[in-house]
């Protein structure tokens, strides 16, 4: 659920002065501008070259009034990110309309890596930890649900699902837009494994740069390896059950034993600790020794969009 933000601290709105004739608008913040020593804000402004060479077929209006500015001298809102090293500026609507105006706010990588160096600004989850952030649901096949505000939802993966896979080599997208199951696939040691989100959502956007760095969805699956982002189907009469937070923790200690006993069908060794935990767990081989039909059918058995 939504954090101690509900827009992003980083976010800001200002209002800003441009020439509207020149080749290249540089926009200037008008808190702390130094008009004193502009010719746009005086009548000395006719003598611009910008405005002489610019609109040759405009008439310079006369300026009888000493404090009277030039009449391309614009101003307007715009809105930008203030943890950014290049301020870039776009022109103000509905915070809400972008993710910096939502609690999704949270899965920007520009958020996501200043707050890790700032700690006067609280991030919104708890470090990683094979223990589920209680503040999520979870889907029977380990994909978790995060209603940052009110028909509003992210969607990933959950840590269990990244400790099995161990690493990405390639994801691929097969849904990005419209109302459908969220559906990718994840190649694993060369084999093509089928993940969905067991409900119907309307997609508005995929973390389509997973695709170039698949990595991130096992380093930072809560976070930076967020799937899709969008607000739920309407009718709520077919919706899987989900696994609340609370219970989370409970739930997935069963699956790690179930794991356990899987695996040991193949004379697996056994994958971790009696501390699910285990830092070490990340890093095991845990497919070694599994041929692409056993994988595979791992892979049906906890992570296939059935309910069990």
């Amino acid at each position: 659920m939504a954090g101690a933000f509900m827009i992003c601290p980083f976010f800001r709105e200002e209002r800003v002065k441009y020439c509207s004739v020149s080749g290249y608008r540089k926009m200037i913040l008008l808190e702390g501008a130094d008009t004193d020593s502009e010719i746009c804000s005086g009548p000395s402004y006719s003598d611009c070259p910008v405005v002489k060479n610019a609109q040759p077929s405009r008439t310079i209006p006369a300026c009888d009034d000493s404090s009277s500015g030039c009449p391309w001298l614009r101003n307007s809102l715009v809105q930008y990110c203030s943890a950014a090293a290049w301020r870039k500026f776009i022109p103000a609507s509905e915070p809400a309309l972008l993710k910096c105006g939502r609690a999704s706010f949270r899965y920007c990588d520009l958020y996501r890596s200043t707050v890790s160096l700032d700690s006067s600004i609280p991030d919104f989850e708890e470090a990683e930890t094979a223990h589920p952030p209680v503040d999520l649901d979870y889907t029977p096949n380990h994909m978790w649900l995060d209603r940052t505000v009110r028909g509003q939802w992210q969607i990933g993966i959950d840590d269990f699902l990244t400790r099995v896979v161990g690493s990405v080599e390639q994801l691929t997208f097969l849904t990005v837009n419209g109302l459908c199951q969220p559906e990718l696939v994840l190649t694993v040691r060369g084999v093509d494994l089928h993940l969905a989100f067991p409900n119907r959502i309307l997609i508005k956007a995929a973390n389509l740069y997973l695709r170039a760095e698949p990595s991130r969805l096992t380093a930072d699956p809560y976070g930076a390896g967020w799937l899709f982002e969008g607000t739920p189907e309407e009718s709520e009469e077919h919706r899987t059950p989900l696994v609340p937070g609370t219970e989370a923790a409970s739930w997935m200690r069963n699956e790690y034993e179930r794991l356990n006993d899987y695996l040991k069908k193949y004379g697996a060794a056994r994958a971790f600790g009696e501390d699910s935990a285990d830092t070490g767990f990340r890093r095991t081989a845990l497919l070694d020794g599994l041929s692409r039909d056993q994988i595979i059918s791992l892979f049906s058995e906890f992570f296939s969009t059935r309910v069990r």
